[in-house]
């Protein structure tokens, strides 16, 4: 028994480190990233020179969503690729929703709006360095990017857009295949 408990303290004390360990790495990460805001340009005034933000969707919606969409995967009512679609379609009607609601409230904020993707969920700001970083600390942005990224990520977004346009043409004509196969052998017999 005593060779037990001392099994069970070792082994919580290396859980204990591990934890230690990943929120160390994670604290780490996070403050390199509001060094890294720093370094954007800020100015003497505590602004910043513009910065992208990329808008996420509200977290309990997004996880609505996928449990959704597993449940019609999970009973077969759609497939894989139907699946993979339908949720990127709904995720981005999510970020979009989101977006909308940044666009509203930016005007009661401390931060301009130069350039706006609201399909997208991409903007290009420029406010103090704490109206900022709000966004970010709120779960309103997922992402704070430079303000050079900003044509990059939309050009990424737009190609993104292309490829599931694409994707549903090819569904749809392989769902019209699968149509006129099955109308064809029902005419035939």
């Amino acid at each position: 028994p005593v060779r037990s408990r001392a099994q069970g303290t070792m082994s919580n004390l290396s859980s204990r480190r591990s934890l230690l360990a990943l929120a160390g790495t994670g604290l780490a990460a996070t403050l390199a990233g509001c060094s890294q805001l720093d370094s954007l340009g800020g100015s003497d005034d505590g602004t910043t020179d513009a910065v992208t933000l990329q808008i996420r969707p509200d977290e309990e919606d997004a996880a609505s969503l996928g449990s959704e969409i597993q449940a019609e995967l999970e009973n077969e009512t759609i497939s894989q690729q139907e699946a993979q679609l339908e949720y990127q379609e709904r995720r981005l009607e999510l970020i979009e929703a989101a977006a909308t609601d940044f666009e509203e409230s930016a005007a009661d904020s401390d931060i301009t709006i130069e350039r706006a993707e609201t399909a997208y969920g991409i903007f290009l700001v420029t406010g103090s360095d704490e109206a900022i970083l709000d966004t970010l600390r709120d779960g309103t942005a997922g992402v704070i990017y430079s303000g050079e990224q900003y044509d990059a990520l939309v050009q990424q977004q737009q190609q993104r857009a292309q490829q599931r346009a694409l994707l549903e043409q090819q569904q749809q004509a392989a769902g019209n295949e699968t149509t006129d196969s099955t109308t064809g052998n029902e005419t035939d017999g």
